[in-house]
Parts: C-alpha cells; structure tokens; sequence
C-alpha cells in the first residue's frame, strides 16, 4: 500500500538525517532556509496584512474601530524592524529568529488587540489562526526552533490572561496543545521531505562538477571554489601543479581513442587515490589536469609530484605505457597569476624533455 511505501521511505530520510554531523546539519538547513525564504517572507506580509484586516471583526464586536485602531496598526512597527535588519544580516540564524519575530510581533499586536474588544470570546479562533502563521515560519526552521516557539506562544497566552482574562482560556489551552503538537509533525515531515530533495539537489550539483570520463572534477568547480580570484576556505600553505600526458596525440593515433580514453581513466582515479580528501584533482582540459594541494607548500607538493611521476614511469598495470610531465608552482593568493605561473612551469617541462617535475 501507498502509506507504507511513503513511511518506509520517511523511515530512510531519518536514518540518512541522523548520520549527518553538525558541518552537514549547517549546510541542509542554511539549503531548506534558502528555498522557502521568499515563500515565508511573503507569507509573513499576508500574515501582516489579515492582521490589519481583522479591524473589521473589531468594528462589528465594538461598534468602533478607534479602540484597537493602533494596536492592529502596531504589527507595521514589526514590519519596519524584520526589513532593517534582514536587509543588512542575512545569516541563517538571524533569518529565522526575524521571522519567528514578526509571527510573534502579530501574536502580541492580536493580544494588544483583543484587551480593547468588548467581547473577548473569539479569543480562541484568534489564537488558531495563528498556528497557520507559525506553520509557514516552521518551513525555513529547524523542528527544535518551531518547538521553542510554540512554548513562548503558549506563555504568551498565559501571561497575557493576567490582564485578558479570556473567557475561554481552557479551551484555547485544549486546543492550543494538539495544534503545537500538529505543527511540530507537520515541520518534522517536511524536513524529511526536502533532505530528498536536497540529495537530489547535492547529485545534481556534483554532477555538474564532476568529468564523466575520469570521475575527477571538471573546470566547473572552479566557478564553485574560486571567488574574486581567490581560492575560498583556504588556512595554510597551497601548491597548485599542472600535470600533461606525454605524446598524448600518438596514445590516440596508435592505440585508438577508446585506449586513450582508458588512460584519461587511470590517471584520473590515480590521482584521486593518490591525494588527499580535501585537495582537488580538476581535469582541466583534454590530458591536462590541475592538482590543488591544500596544507602543502611548494616543497613538498614537487616531492609528491615527482613520486606520481615516478609510479607512472614504473607502473605496469596502465592500459599503455605513458609518462607525464608536471608543473608546480606556490599559490600566491591570486589565482589567475598561480594558474599562468604553474601553466608556463608545465611548458618548461613539455619543452625540456618531458617525463619530469618542473617548479617556479
């Protein structure tokens, strides 16, 4: 049935959240915050506007709308703050603490409200509609922060009853507890529901990144790793090598493309068996490919290269017997000029022999 195929897959997505560790937690819920932003945002200012509007119902309770007129008007002075400081703060936590703000600037403008109506029985349907408001929120929200806001709405109800004194206050606790519990589900779920979509989202972006041939990075990860032409999250010494097959052109002409293919394969799963987990094996372009060593000084990176160099000399399980050349060269913190100097320390090697490590 249906409803056991979709709770084996929940079941799945739970198991998958609770292997991730706090770096992948940040970037899943910095991705879901991201893709439902504008939809809350939007939502928010509709939350807004219903809350204005709702002076209607004031005027047929009271016969006035002057009693509650600035008190539903005072739900803009919330506006006014969540815009200035998501204008110029735009990190996760920061988001979401604003847009919890302003659902709970509407709870106190309603609350405001109400203490100025004749009547205080709809109270309650207030309170209701107002779990719809912290619905939407709870979609860029982790489930603990959707939890901690339905408790503070339940001690602003509390609190407020002091000077309320709601006529109904039983049964808007009644209702207010399975509600709280119902919104808690419903972003729980739907927290399982955008971990596939954002797996879908993460196989998507890798494959956009990733060479089909060799299994390595293309030059698209450049685009993801390279901002104002500057490496991005670098702490420490960086060396950047450029390796090419030698007479590559005669692998294809003698053996075939298919064998030359099987040579792009090698050296490209080589390469990525033969280097770190944070460095980057990039192919660059036809039979060159770009090597950044992160925590690796220039030394140290030739010393590597000129082992590679060596096992593809001696190795006996290639397809055909090749050798490369390789240039390397010190990131200096422009990436451009990095790339050039380590480009022409690869044409020094192509033009001075071949099979050898050069270094500028």
């Amino acid at each position: 049935m249906r409803v056991f195929s979709n709770a084996k897959t929940l079941m799945t997505l739970y198991k998958d959240y609770r292997t991730m560790n706090d770096d992948d937690l940040s970037d899943f819920y910095q991705s879901k915050c991201d893709y439902y932003q504008n939809y809350v945002g939007i939502s928010l200012m509709a939350g807004v506007l219903a809350s204005i509007g709702f002076i209607g119902a004031d005027y047929i309770i009271n016969g006035t709308v002057m009693p509650t007129l600035i008190p539903r008007l005072s739900v803009l002075i919330g506006v006014i703050i969540f815009f200035i400081v998501t204008h110029f703060l735009r990190s996760r936590s920061i988001v979401v603490f604003m847009d919890f703000f302003l659902a709970h600037f509407i709870v106190l403008s309603l609350i405001w409200s109400i203490y100025h109506l004749d009547d205080r029985i709809h109270a309650s349907e207030g309170f209701i509609i107002m779990n719809i408001v912290f619905l939407t929120v709870g979609f860029v929200a982790k489930p603990s922060e959707t939890f901690i806001s339905s408790v503070v709405f339940l001690v602003e109800i509390l609190v407020t009853n002091n000077f309320n004194h709601y006529p109904s206050l039983e049964i808007i606790i009644a209702n207010q507890i399975p509600l709280a519990i119902a919104v808690f589900v419903s972003h729980f779920l739907l927290m399982l529901i955008y971990l596939d979509h954002y797996r879908i989202q993460q196989k998507l972006e890798l494959a956009m990144v990733t060479d089909p041939l060799t299994q390595v990075y293309n030059r698209h990860l450049l685009e993801k790793i390279v901002t104002k032409n500057a490496l991005k999250d670098i702490s420490g010494p960086v060396a950047i090598a450029m390796l090419d097959i030698d007479y590559f052109k005669q692998v294809n002409d003698e053996h075939g493309h298919y064998t030359g293919d099987l040579t792009l394969l090698y050296i490209g799963q080589k390469l990525a068996r033969g280097t770190h987990e944070d460095d980057y094996v990039i192919r660059y372009g036809g039979e060159e490919f770009v090597i950044i060593l992160k925590n690796c000084d220039v030394n140290n990176a030739c010393a590597r290269m000129e082992q590679f160099r060596r096992d593809i000399e001696s190795a006996t399980d290639t397809p055909v017997p090749f050798t490369i050349s390789v240039g390397v060269s010190r990131y200096t913190g422009d990436f451009s000029k990095s790339i050039q100097n380590v480009d022409n320390a690869l044409y020094k090697a192509k033009n001075t022999g071949r099979n050898k490590v050069v270094v500028v």
